[in-house]
């Protein structure tokens, strides 16, 4: 079984799984955010001999970790709408609670899943664009001059952030999965930065946008670990696939 993981308004990932299940990856299941909110049995174990994680939708469906074969993990929030019935005193402690046990069962299903959960995010860490910025700069792609002072508004439900100011200042994103680059708008020598980037931040699939103020002068503009899947085209859905069923006979 392959799952698609995703919020309910994620129509990239919703897109994404229409296009593997043409291209015949069988079973393939869609869960959102939605499904795992209401009605919902878990049995989740956690042992010496591993870990393990199994439910039940409120459609029937059933899934268990041990049939998983290949993930695409886009969760961003854990479904916590029930939760406005517990106390608001306590709410925020429930919030945290729910958060770290949908983080451990993620961690059960087997690889690959793009993008692996981390304490820092359920679908990739986290990173404020400061962090980006630095990383980039490892990876040699060239970067802006960033400042930031305690005056600045900060969120720490933001997954992307862009830094591209100025009128007349156009924008692409080149977007990494597995070690390829989708952008046909990307100058080449901009290709390894990105793969770089990926490698470094430990980010399977990455969307990376950069600014031009000219033809010949590109900075990064901003990073995200959830990208518009879209913007890759047939070409992307095409890799991926190849990817699940080549990490298929891999690990299985």
């Amino acid at each position: 079984m392959w799952l698609v993981l995703c919020d309910a308004d994620d129509e990239p990932a919703k897109w994404a799984y229409r296009g593997l299940k043409s291209r015949g990856l069988a079973p393939l299941e869609l869960i959102t955010t939605n499904d795992m909110d209401q009605g919902v049995s878990w049995e989740h174990h956690v042992g010496r001999e591993g870990a393990s994680v199994a439910f039940t939708l409120a459609d029937g469906r059933e899934i268990h970790s041990r049939t998983v074969r290949g993930v695409l993990n886009r969760l961003r929030w854990a479904p916590v709408r029930n939760l406005i019935y517990t106390r608001p005193e306590e709410r925020e402690y429930a919030t945290q609670e729910f958060l770290a046990f949908f983080t451990s069962w993620l961690h059960c299903l087997p690889k690959p899943v793009l993008n692996e959960p981390s304490p820092h995010g359920l679908s990739g860490r986290w990173r404020h664009i400061s962090e980006w910025i630095w990383l980039a700069s490892k990876a040699g792609l060239p970067t802006p001059e960033y400042r930031q002072s305690s005056r600045d508004l900060a969120s720490e439900f933001l997954f992307s952030d862009s830094i591209a100011s100025g009128e007349g200042t156009g924008t692409v994103e080149a977007i990494v999965l597995n070690r390829r680059v989708f952008c046909v708008e990307t100058p080449p020598s901009l290709r390894e930065g990105c793969l770089r980037l990926s490698e470094v931040s430990g980010t399977t699939i990455i969307g990376i946008e950069f600014a031009n103020s000219s033809e010949d002068s590109w900075t990064l503009a901003g990073v995200t670990t959830m990208p518009d899947l879209r913007q890759g085209g047939e070409e992307l859905l095409d890799w991926l696939t190849q990817s699940f069923m080549k990490w298929r006979e891999g690990f299985g």
